[in-house]
């Protein structure tokens, strides 16, 4: 008899290896541009992340509580918001790079994932709350939105050495600043007309726009996880803040990418020198979402990885 935890199993594989055709699917793409092939990328990301979904979906039946209480289903959970993420973006901005990365990280994730620790245990008093299901995917989100911007602001620095290495006379918009509000017209229109403009943005400055995004709805994200953290804190420990490490890296990643949207807005700054405040900002997520555990210290420590 097949019990949840097969099932659990058998989707997390599944969902493994419709990603990995998608890897192949994205590398053909990148090779040679073909609808097809980046259809079938696309196809093959979503169905992947449905699999995963089902995967965490069969492993809380069998823990017999919402399954977010490790890393391993943690990560999981980012890997489902990068795919739910991207899926949108590429019906989006039809994108040609993106997918490449996007689905070698998510591959190489889910491989990584698989090296962790997967036994379901009780959950510690202090996981015991309906908090537990709010506060964390909240921060997950956030942290796969801020993932697709650190891909997409890698992208772009990509494409920005090769045409500054290729010397022609056309430079990317990285070269000037970026328009602010007050004389981009883009920021004026409607919301289809914005869509349409989106579209004709430059195939490199498009990265940029994608980036941006990505950091506008993520930012508002993780900082109303911190909040909802606070309340779940002052209930499980006593107080809202403890400048636990855990806690005191959230406020630093969530300052990195207020001074991201600062500089963006304002409009004063280098493409160039946005992509790499992101990827500055996706550095401080790293250390915040894998560095606090490794160390296993603090009140988080129920997150230690192995």
């Amino acid at each position: 008899m097949t019990t949840s935890a097969d099932w659990e199993q058998n989707f997390y594989y599944t969902g493994l290896s419709l990603q990995g055709i998608g890897l192949l699917f994205y590398c053909i793409h990148a090779l040679k541009p073909q609808t097809w092939a980046r259809e079938g990328g696309w196809g093959s990301t979503l169905l992947g992340m449905l699999c995963l979904g089902l995967s965490l979906y069969f492993r809380s039946i069998h823990a017999q509580y919402f399954a977010l209480s490790n890393m391993y289903e943690s990560l999981m959970v980012v890997c489902i918001g990068i795919q739910l993420a991207f899926v949108f973006l590429e019906r989006w901005f039809k994108l040609r790079m993106l997918g490449l990365p996007v689905a070698a990280l998510l591959v190489g994730t889910l491989f990584y994932d698989l090296n962790l620790p997967t036994e379901i245990h009780p959950l510690q008093p202090a996981l015991q709350s309906y908090w537990r299901s709010i506060h964390v995917p909240i921060i997950l989100l956030s942290y796969a939105l801020f993932t697709i911007a650190f891909l997409s602001s890698v992208v772009f620095l990509l494409k920005d050495a090769v045409s500054n290495l290729g010397g022609g006379s056309r430079q990317l918009a990285a070269d000037g600043p970026t328009n602010s509000y007050s004389d981009n017209p883009y920021y004026a229109q409607s919301s289809v007309e914005a869509i349409e403009s989106s579209l004709a943005l430059d195939k490199a400055n498009i990265y940029d726009e994608i980036t941006y995004r990505c950091v506008a709805f993520g930012f508002p994200l993780l900082t109303l996880g911190i909040i909802l953290g606070g309340i779940w804190a002052n209930e499980a420990w006593g107080n809202y803040w403890s400048w636990d490490p855990k806690e005191s890296m959230s406020l630093v990643t969530l300052l990195g990418y207020g001074v991201y949207l600062h500089l963006r807005v304002n409009g004063a700054h280098r493409h160039r020198t946005l992509a790499w405040v992101s990827v500055i900002g996706f550095a401080l997520m790293l250390v915040t979402y894998f560095g606090v555990n490794l160390m296993g210290v603090g009140l988080h420590s129920y997150g230690k990885i192995g």
